[in-house]
């Protein structure tokens, strides 16, 4: 109905967010989980879903948006999430300073943070301007200079969506090919993880899928070849994903050049295109959608920061010990699993009974979009012409 919720967008959210805890926590079939979803994995469907609630969000459902506006919100939300992830940085170093000295040594040399002990001050300002990003923190890091880029997205895009893609498309290659890229000192390579002038191309690809939203429109439009194409290239990606990871050596050009993450390979982009056209079409999800029993999962894609927080410092707690301590038996990882999953959704869940207005409509604390945002977004979403099915969505 109109101004309803875009649950799928809220589903592979908080599906993504749960298997980016497991993926993290460095158990022994973590790697495994992570291979056996093709290509791409859960970071993909997370950021393009993220680029989707971005333009909901923040684009008006018709005429052109008020940039200024747009961007004195997205700016402000950046800051938000730069400053969480500051006190994540803080709160981990302090952790660690604090534990028995032969768990700080090791967490320090397995987490690059022996130079932030040798020289404080130098490497607190490091990691203030973003140059200094340790122990799987830097995922925020992308999501600030996305989320700041919006304006500049819709306002290409408004002017031309395949231009948009164009120049997006442009950037991607020059990043991959000549390796532009930002500084971390906490990498071997000294470059992001997540180069931004390669994953801005999917946060795009969501955010031009959410305009179409935003029109009314469905996000991928169907096509019975395509559908099929789609489908079988998401599924061939897993056995071939598999082989290239256990059988083809890591230093491959080949393999490096068409599923490096960091640079998003084009194998990596197109796996996750297909995944999500299929998401988006296949009609028997789209009944799975509205099942009940997935409430909580909604409610962690709708409540993405505290989830992802949760989710950060569980994972995060997982590695240490196992770092520390060596391996465990299955049986124990998998409950030490169970357990992390557990505390996530429960935390989703009680975010959802408590986050809500008068009218019951829960009121979401996204990655992207911060409730007086959400607002803006929603005003203009909720008018009959805008979204027929779809679309009260605010932004990872």
């Amino acid at each position: 109905m109109p101004g309803s919720r875009e649950t799928r967008i809220d589903l592979v959210r908080g599906i993504s967010l749960l298997f980016i805890f497991v993926d993290h926590s460095d158990v022994s079939f973590s790697t495994l989980l992570q291979q056996s979803r093709g290509f791409c994995d859960a970071a993909e469907l997370f950021v393009m879903m993220a680029g989707m609630s971005a333009a909901l969000a923040y684009a008006p459902p018709g005429g052109r948006a008020n940039l200024g506006r747009v961007g004195s919100r997205t700016w402000r939300r950046a800051f938000k999430l730069y400053r969480v992830h500051l006190v994540l940085l803080a709160a981990m170093l302090a952790a660690v300073a604090m534990l028995p000295l032969p768990w700080s040594q090791e967490l320090r040399s397995a987490w690059a943070l022996d130079p932030v002990f040798a020289a404080p001050w130098r490497y607190a300002l490091e990691a203030v301007s973003l140059r200094y990003m340790p122990a799987d923190l830097d995922i925020l890091p992308l999501y600030v200079l996305l989320i700041a880029a919006v304006p500049l997205f819709l306002g290409i895009a408004q002017r031309s969506a395949m231009l948009a893609l164009g120049l997006s498309l442009g950037l991607w290659l020059a990043a991959g090919l000549l390796h532009l890229n930002l500084t971390n000192l906490a990498e071997a390579r000294s470059g992001w993880f997540f180069n931004p002038f390669s994953w801005q191309l999917i946060f795009l690809c969501g955010l031009l899928a959410g305009l179409r939203i935003k029109r009314g429109e469905e996000p991928f439009p169907y096509s019975r070849p395509v559908f099929v194409a789609a489908a079988l290239f998401a599924l061939v990606a897993i056995p071939a994903n598999l082989y290239m990871q256990l059988e083809v050596s890591a230093d491959s050009p080949v393999r490096h050049l068409l599923m490096s993450k960091t640079s998003e390979g084009p194998l990596r982009v197109l796996n996750a295109l297909a995944i999500a056209y299929v998401v988006f079409n296949l009609d028997a999800l789209k009944r799975v959608f509205a099942w009940s029993w997935l409430g909580p999962v909604h409610a962690a894609g709708r409540n993405s920061l505290p989830i992802f927080v949760t989710g950060i410092v569980l994972s995060n707690t997982a590695a240490a010990v196992v770092i520390c301590h060596g391996s465990f038996p299955l049986a124990l990882e998998l409950t030490a699993i169970a357990i992390g999953l557990a505390i996530q959704l429960a935390v989703a869940h009680h975010l959802g009974r408590t986050r809500r207005e008068p009218s019951g409509e829960p009121v979401s604390s996204l990655v992207v979009a911060s409730p007086e945002d959400q607002d803006y977004g929603y005003a203009q979403a909720t008018e009959p012409a805008a979204i027929p099915d779809a679309a009260r969505n605010s932004a990872t």
